[in-house]
């Protein structure tokens, strides 16, 4: 086997890793929570849902009955065919995570950003061409998923994300990020690997983020 086919399969298995965890994220609060697994269980009592899980339905948009779900906290729906998220989204005050990976999401609506207690976003393997300025208001937000994605810049007011402690940009294309980087003073860890970064711009962000555990790709010698 190929040292690049080595590190792609490394790769794969860490994202798989990641992926396993995403199901772990209910927070702890929640524990003694039902978890409901369809529509029309959690339908019966609306105000009753805080934990809705529904992965792999093959939805192509999101019910518009969850919506009417206005306690709820956690969201997961990864792993279906969701192209975009509805304006009334906002319709959901009390939500902390949401998981969206694996969808075919290309865009947010403006009303986004009044998910104002949002603390945990999956936004993994979709098919944003750029950062959501939506998030930009979201100060609460401490795990920001966008891997697997076409994103070809980083904003410089990626600065207003104070509570941020964890970003995953892996496998994007964007050439650099803003200096502003360094004012996120909570951030713990950020995955940059397979972004293309050049050896000079990975020197400029490590001594922008000293107390940041950095990931970048391993370089390949692979005689190519």
């Amino acid at each position: 086997m190929h040292k690049k086919q080595l590190t792609y399969y490394i790769l794969l298995f860490f994202l798989i890793l990641k992926n396993i965890g995403f199901s772990q994220n209910i927070p702890k609060e929640l524990d003694t929570c039902h978890r409901y697994t369809s529509i029309e269980e959690a339908s019966k009592n609306p105000l009753n849902v805080r934990v809705l899980t529904l992965q792999k339905k093959k939805f192509n948009s999101i019910p518009a009955s969850i919506f009417s779900f206005k306690n709820l906290v956690y969201l997961d729906l990864s792993k279906n065919k969701i192209t975009s998220i509805p304006e009334k989204v906002n319709g959901l005050p009390e939500l902390k995570v949401l998981n969206l990976n694996k969808n075919k999401i290309n865009t947010l609506p403006s009303e986004f950003n009044q998910l104002k207690k949002l603390e945990k976003l999956y936004l993994g393997n979709n098919n944003l061409d750029h950062f959501p300025l939506e998030l930009l208001d979201l100060t609460t937000l401490q795990i920001l998923v966008l891997n697997q994605n076409e994103i070809t810049t980083i904003p410089y007011a990626i600065q207003e994300l104070k509570n941020l402690t964890y970003i995953d940009l892996w496998d994007n294309n964007f050439p650099s990020l803003p200096v502003s980087i360094k004012n996120l003073t909570k951030l713990k860890e950020i995955d940059l690997r397979v972004t293309g970064l050049s050896p000079k711009e990975k020197k400029k962000i490590t001594e922008l983020l000293p107390n940041t555990k950095v990931h970048y790709s391993n370089a390949c010698n692979c005689g190519y």
